[in-house]
């Protein structure tokens, strides 16, 4: 491994053990208590990496918009934020994930534990469930529910372990295989859990399956392809729309207008509501990070959309790396300006 062989001038120091002087060969104890692992470096990257929010909208739009796949994959979106949960560990993060973009779809709420397991040279993922999930909704905005957690409510189960090793510029995560069995109440059997995931700076593919003792799939798709995350990017936007609407005249002035909400670039979609009534225009906003096959180019779409009718009005379309897009068609104006990245993710 890279950090096991450290050159000093003439000197080579193998960290945990003694310093070899090549002159005169006289060995010497060595304190490495400051010399960070290897492993602690990968646990660094991982930790930078992880929190955020990731979404496989592009995804599920090139199976359904351009590939007309029969069974497309969901659309899921992920929440990882880091929390202090001092029963469960050190490096902690609450897990939402929901379906469709819909915040209102969740189908999973758990707590993730990240440790050092220098035995596998690995970093070891533990997943707890919560015993009472409802009482859990959203605790990574209110710190104070976590921090007083017991393990008593909370549950994990022995072999769904996820086991991280580094591949030179990302992570590959696996479960030992058929080592997760989990005794499903609402399946009445028992059911085998295979995770295989793929972490990089801007990607998290993940592939699970379930079957049961037979051998019947239960959920996932052995074939793959895996859900094809990206990390989202918050826009704080402004905007407006005239009360008229595009019939609206050119001295009309009476705006439903809205400041300080948050979209994001991977299917985000927001309504525009009058910020004093709460008055729906009628019209919201979608950003959406594309690549159209026929230039293979990767955009950043802004679409306005009439929510009464469902349909497209106009768009307009962008670098990915903008960080300011805004559109102006005289009845309505919207501006975007990206957060910084410190900030990228909501609610923490």
């Amino acid at each position: 491994m890279r950090s096991l062989l450290l050159w000093t001038g003439l000197t080579l120091v193998l960290p945990g053990c003694i310093v070899v002087n090549a002159t005169d060969r006289a060995a010497v104890a060595v304190d490495t208590s400051a010399q960070p692992s290897e492993l602690d470096a990968h646990l660094q990257t991982l930790l930078q990496w992880f929190p955020g929010e990731w979404d496989n909208h592009e995804q599920v739009w090139q199976q359904t918009k351009v590939e007309k796949v029969a069974d497309p994959l969901e659309r899921i979106h992920h929440v990882f934020a880091p929390v202090s949960a001092p029963a469960i560990g050190q490096h902690t993060f609450f897990v939402k994930q929901y379906l469709d973009g819909d915040p209102g779809k969740v189908y999973r709420q758990r707590l993730y534990s990240f440790s050092k397991n220098p035995e596998r040279n690995a970093l070891r993922l533990d997943i707890y469930a919560f015993v009472d999930e409802k009482a859990f909704t959203d605790a990574h905005l209110q710190p104070q529910i976590l921090a007083s957690m017991t393990l008593q409510q909370v549950r994990t189960t022995e072999g769904c372990e996820v086991y991280w090793h580094w591949h030179g510029d990302h992570f590959i995560g696996e479960m030992d295989k058929d080592a997760c069995r989990i005794d499903s109440p609402r399946l009445g059997k028992t059911i085998i859990i295979n995770d295989t995931l793929m972490l990089s700076d801007t990607e998290l593919h993940i592939s699970d399956v379930a079957r049961d003792t037979a051998g019947n799939v239960v959920f996932g798709r052995p074939a793959g392809p895996p859900h094809k995350n990206r990390k989202v990017r918050y826009f704080t936007l402004w905007g407006g729309v005239k009360k008229g609407g595009p019939e609206a005249k050119p001295d009309e002035q009476t705006w439903d207008f809205t400041s300080g909400k948050l979209i994001h670039n991977e299917g985000g979609l927001l309504k525009i509501l009058d910020d004093d009534t709460g008055e729906d225009s009628g019209y919201a906003v979608r950003l959406e990070q594309l690549t159209y096959q026929n230039t293979k180019v990767p955009i950043l779409k802004l679409v306005l959309m009439d929510t009464r009718n469902d349909k497209q009005v106009n768009y307009i379309w962008a670098n990915p790396d903008a960080t300011h897009i805004g559109m102006n068609l005289g009845w309505m104006q919207v501006g975007l300006t990206r957060k910084p990245e410190a900030e990228m993710a909501r609610g923490w």
